[in-house]
Formats: structure tokens, C-alpha cells, sequence
């Protein structure tokens, strides 16, 4: 197995068994970069490197998330096949996403701002189309933009539980629905931290933003969280993502204030997660079967959020400038939701039986031995991916 990756990344791919390929760096971040033009503009600069160690290393089967479209398009012109893991729920072609996701993903902006950055990302994405002659299924979930975050494969294997998955019926056999997919995530236990949880009083909340800067740095929020929540009847966990942020806002009573804390020890005993609606967080809140309120901050924040409340396992609070009296009312009320709390029980439930890290290993390598042959990379051209795709 070999694992495409930078140098960082070392000490963990090869403790896996893995052997590591480095891949080219990232260029510097410029302002108001999106995640779109990121993965195109790094695209087209190490697609080159990536296909030469391909060709390499003949592998025979190439796996990728659904964000990674220098690797859609390197395996692309090798002509390999590919299993795409996806971490989220999908979206089928054709399903409008509503104004509110849509304009939630960036919170900040203004709307001439936004037109102009949807723009620029366009035109980018098709400099990249032009240059590379791709095929390769993109499916647009938000409207206008390229979406080359959202990449099919000729296998596709999703975090999602099938349950959970909304219009579930719009995608063909390809899509496997196999669960969250960890490891044995006892490293991250603290017994420091543990014994100063347990003195807590319940319930417990806990609130975090996650652990991307982008997404954290969020003093006054952090502050409106702590006012609301810190009252000193119940137990309160905040991971704020910096020092600075822990120093500013102080101590409170029945309150713990950390920049990361083990987030799966903290859900195993927690009532209500207060989250941005990450994907990672999302999932190990509903395998400790814990309901959310929802403060997406970016990305597709929204679109998970806006996914989750539907299914009645959490709330997205849409205000992003909520204020202390609203918070602290909508968490007592979603505290004492049943309904909310059975629902998110049983979604931990569907997320176990689907299988998880074992049963996505077993269709890796059923499909890998299914994948009999194997073209030349660019000299045999380019396998037409454009016929019968999903999405």
C-alpha cells in the first residue's frame, strides 16, 4: 500500500504499514482562497508528479477522498479505477440546495463579494478542464459552482449510514454506505482531563468549533457560549482551539476551558454538543448518540447541518450573530428533547451496523481484485468517465 502524502504526514502513514509517496507542497494560502480554487490551483501543478509516480508505481487501484481532484484527475489519465471515500451524505444531481445553505457558507461576505469569488473560481475551473482535457463526473451541489470537492469514483464508499442517507433511491450500486471509519482512538484518552470531567456536574455541554483555525478563531462567539452556558448548575466543556482564546475568556464555575480536549471522551458523557457541523464531529456525536445545535461557520457546514435538522437529530441555530438569552433558551429547551435524544441514539445505532473501517477494507479489496486490467498511463489516452456516472 503506498500513501500519497507530504513529509508531516511520515511518522503516521507508515505506523499504518504504509509506504509514503511525498507529493508536491501547498503554495502559500493568498486571501479569500476557497477550498475550490485551492484543490484547482494545486491540481495544476502536481497532477504532473502525481501521474509519474503512478506510472511508477502501477498500482491497482487509486483511493482518494472526495475532495482530492489532483488525484481524480491523476488516475484519470492513467486510466486506473478509482474508490472514492465521501464523509459526508451526498447530494443527488438535481437537488436544489436552499438560499440559506447557500448563502451560509460564508457568513462574512457580502453579496458582491461572494458573485466576484464564484467567478473567479469558475474561470479557474475551467483553465483546469482546458489544460488537463478531464472527463473526470463533477457534480455541482451548490449552484454556479465548480464543484470539484464533490468527486465520484468507480467505487464510492460513504460515512454516511444508509439510513441517514437523504433520496437514498438517486444513487446506483457503486454507492456503498459503510459508516464513520476509525481507528482505535484510545491514544487520545487523558487521565488528567478524565478526573476533572467526572467532578463536573451533569448534564454536561460541551461546545467546540473544531479544530481548523478558519473555523475557530472565534473569540466573541467563544464568549456569548460561555455566558450562556456557564451557569454553574451544570457541567460545561469548551475546546477553543488556541491558548490565546482560553487566557481571554477566564475561569467559570463548573467549567472546564481547554484549546483541545479528547473530543470522544468528553461526547461519551456529554447531553448536548454545541459544534460547528463539522463531518468528523458530527459523526463520533452520533455514534456517543448525543443530539447538536448547529453553528456552521463555513464550507459545507451548512449543507450538514441543514442535512442533520432534517433528520431530527440536531438544531441549526442560523443566527450567526446569536446572542446570549437565545442560546441559553434554545439549549434548555433541546435538553430536555426526548425525541431529540432517542433520535440521536438510534442514528449511532444505524452508523454501527453499517460496517464501518472493516467492512470499507473488505470492499477495497474486493474491488481492487475485480480490477483485472490496467492501461498505460498517457500514452494509451484517457478512458471516457463521462458515460453512465453517477451523481
Amino acid at each position: 500500500v503506498y500513501a500519497f502524502g507530504l513529509e508531516p504526514l511520515r511518522e503516521l502513514i507508515e505506523a499504518s504499514g504504509a509506504e509514503l509517496v511525498l507529493q508536491p507542497e501547498f503554495a502559500e494560502r493568498p486571501p479569500d482562497c476557497t477550498v475550490n480554487l485551492r484543490a484547482i490551483e494545486y491540481a495544476l501543478t502536481a497532477v504532473p508528479a502525481i501521474v509519474a509516480e503512478l506510472e511508477r508505481l502501477r498500482p491497482a487501484l487509486v483511493v482518494h477522498t472526495a475532495k482530492c481532484l489532483w488525484a481524480a484527475i491523476a488516475a484519470e489519465r492513467c486510466g486506473l479505477p478509482t474508490a472514492v471515500i465521501h464523509t459526508n451524505a451526498l447530494w443527488p444531481a438535481a437537488t436544489p440546495v436552499s438560499p440559506e445553505v447557500y448563502a451560509a457558507r460564508w457568513p462574512d461576505k457580502r453579496e458582491d463579494t461572494l458573485t466576484r469569488i464564484e467567478q473567479r473560481d469558475r474561470a479557474a475551473w475551467e483553465r483546469c478542464v482546458a489544460h488537463f482535457a478531464t472527463q473526470i463526473d463533477v457534480h455541482e451541489v451548490l449552484p454556479g459552482l465548480p464543484n470539484c470537492m464533490n468527486l465520484r469514483g468507480d467505487l464510492n464508499l460513504v460515512y454516511c449510514a444508509e439510513s441517514l442517507q437523504p433520496l437514498r433511491a438517486r444513487f446506483d450500486p457503486s454507492f456503498e454506505f459503510v459508516g464513520p471509519c476509525y481507528d482505535d482512538r484510545g491514544a487520545d484518552r487523558d487521565p488528567q482531563f478524565e478526573a476533572a470531567l467526572a467532578e463536573l456536574p451533569r448534564p454536561i455541554i460541551y461546545a467546540s468549533l473544531g479544530s481548523i483555525r478558519m473555523y475557530n478563531d472565534r473569540l466573541a462567539l467563544f464568549r456569548t457560549m460561555l455566558e450562556a452556558l456557564a451557569d454553574g448548575r451544570r457541567g460545561v466543556v469548551m475546546a477553543v482551539g488556541s491558548d490565546e482564546i482560553v487566557a481571554a475568556l477566564g475561569r467559570a464555575a463548573n467549567t472546564l476551558i481547554r484549546a483541545y480536549v479528547p473530543q470522544l471522551c468528553v461526547l461519551e458523557q456529554a447531553a448536548l454538543f454545541v459544534t460547528h457541523a463539522g463531518t468528523n464531529s458530527v459523526y463520533e456525536a452520533l455514534l456517543a448518540g448525543v443530539p447538536m445545535l448547529m453553528l456552521p461557520q463555513g464550507g459545507d457546514q451548512p449543507i450538514v447541518a441543514e442535512q442533520l435538522e432534517r433528520l431530527g437529530l440536531g438544531e441549526w441555530l442560523r443566527d450567526p450573530l446569536v446572542g446570549v438569552a437565545e442560546l441559553r433558551a434554545r439549549v434548555e429547551r433541546m435538553l430536555g428533547d426526548v425525541v431529540l435524544a432517542d433520535a440521536a441514539a438510534a442514528a449511532g445505532e444505524a452508523l454501527r451496523r453499517a460496517g464501518g473501517t472493516a467492512r470499507a477494507a473488505e470492499l477495497l479489496s474486493t474491488f481492487a481484485d475485480r480490477s483485472a486490467f490496467r492501461r498505460p498511463c498517457e500514452s494509451a489516452g484517457r478512458p471516457d468517465r463521462s458515460s453512465g456516472r453517477r451523481g
